[in-house]
């Protein structure tokens, strides 16, 4: 009988410490484009802008970052999840990694040729990978919620 009851408290702590990966409200469906927008605009504000204007850029996007954030702990009731997330999600968190990463390799390489091109680029390819993310995301958090049950 105790190792039941101590098998179930351990579930149960289990269940607790994935709750922040698991319980969420639906992403928007402005998310995905607004990041490729965002995204967009940090590279051509870095790759483009000299002086007052990059100074500007940056200021600009900053604070639409910030202000996003505010919005986003008040729709989530707190920042997003913090500690070691349960093993569905570790592949696509692996996955977003490595595309962003490639992303920001492919727009580098390309913004040697065309700023307008490498803008483009991130503003598609972030968009595509995010909403990507965002499903592979709600995925690992059913299959979470599913071994926990």
């Amino acid at each position: 009988m105790e190792s039941d009851e101590i098998r179930q408290a351990l579930r149960e702590a289990e269940r607790a410490e994935a709750a922040p990966w698991t319980d969420y409200p639906p992403t928007p469906r402005w998310y995905p484009p607004a990041t490729g927008l965002w995204a967009a605009g940090l590279t051509a504000v870095l790759g483009g802008l000299d002086g007052l204007l990059h100074s500007l850029g940056v200021l600009s996007l900053v604070i639409l970052e910030l202000a996003f954030l505010r919005w986003y702990t008040r729709y989530r009731g707190g920042m997003w999840p913090t500690g070691r997330p349960p093993r569905e999600f570790r592949s696509a968190i692996a996955w977003f990694l490595v595309a962003l990463a490639l992303i920001a390799g492919a727009a580098l390489a390309l913004a040697t040729v065309s700023l307008v091109a490498a803008v483009g680029l991130v503003a598609v390819s972030v968009t595509l990978v995010v909403a990507r993310y965002e499903q592979a995301y709600a995925d690992a958090a059913r299959r979470a919620r599913e071994r926990l049950a």
